[in-house]
């Protein structure tokens, strides 16, 4: 159920019954030595399809950009500007309602985008649109969190994790014969203010860590930790697949 393998005449079927889409999005961004810079739109794409696969609901393409400003001290980062992320989601949105989408759900895989997606529903709300706008971000899924206390203990932190890296191992392992495989033994617990810059984040976690270890990293743990996210989305999507729109 991938948009972008579909003719319009399929998508006016697919709307003859059901009006929901998935549109996964992630970012381009450094996630350490030891991970992949496409790690938050990898995770997203892959987890939003496998949902869209087992409820037979169609999944757009991925958007791969995001807001990461405070990474652009490290190369290979991509930013959006949150004024433009803004917009993007607006435009994404208004496009799928002139065409009969009224349960609009992005799965997010990067903590920076949240602001500026609720933002953008918020202001497509003050716009009068109607339907069901959310963003649901795999990875702060309680169950989810759950279950990497349980693999890593208190090292997850909250960039360069070893979830998300042991995500892209399972999905992606041929792109890791060229990282670190090395194990360290001390994550630095480091406390500070947020935003920071793309300096500032630079001083303050100068290997593009934040209190992770993704060292720890394994596919095994990918597969366990993925599953269990289609898991719980399958069963938020239900009940959103059930609601009234008003």
């Amino acid at each position: 159920m991938l948009l972008e393998n579909l003719s319009y005449v399929e998508v006016e079927g697919y709307l003859s019954e059901k009006d929901v889409v998935l549109i996964p999005i992630g970012s381009t961004e450094q996630h350490s030595p030891y991970g992949l810079i496409g790690t938050d739109f990898i995770t997203a794409e892959a987890i939003a399809r496998e949902v869209g696969k087992r409820m037979d609901i169609l999944v757009a393409p991925t958007i791969t950009y995001g807001m990461s400003q405070h990474h652009m001290g490290f190369p290979g980062t991509v930013t959006l500007s949150p004024e433009t992320l803004i917009s993007l989601i607006k435009d994404v949105v208004n496009s799928f309602l002139e065409h009969g989408f009224r349960r609009i759900i992005f799965i997010n895989g990067h903590g920076g985008n949240i602001n500026a997606v609720n933002t953008a529903f918020e202001q497509l709300k003050y716009e009068n649109k109607k339907g069901i706008f959310q963003i649901i971000s795999w990875f702060l899924l309680p169950e989810v969190q759950e279950m990497e206390k349980m693999i890593f203990g208190d090292k997850n932190g909250y960039h360069a994790t070893p979830s998300e890296v042991s995500i892209t191992k399972y999905l992606r392992p041929e792109a890791f014969q060229t990282k670190p495989s090395s194990e360290r033994e001390e994550i630095e617990k480091i406390e500070t203010y947020w935003p920071l810059n793309k300096e500032e984040f630079k001083k303050v976690y100068p290997d593009g860590r934040m209190n992770s270890a993704p060292w720890l990293a394994k596919e095994k743990y990918g597969k366990l930790i993925m599953e269990e996210a289609v898991r719980i989305l399958e069963e938020k999507i239900k009940k959103i697949v059930k609601m009234e729109i008003l």
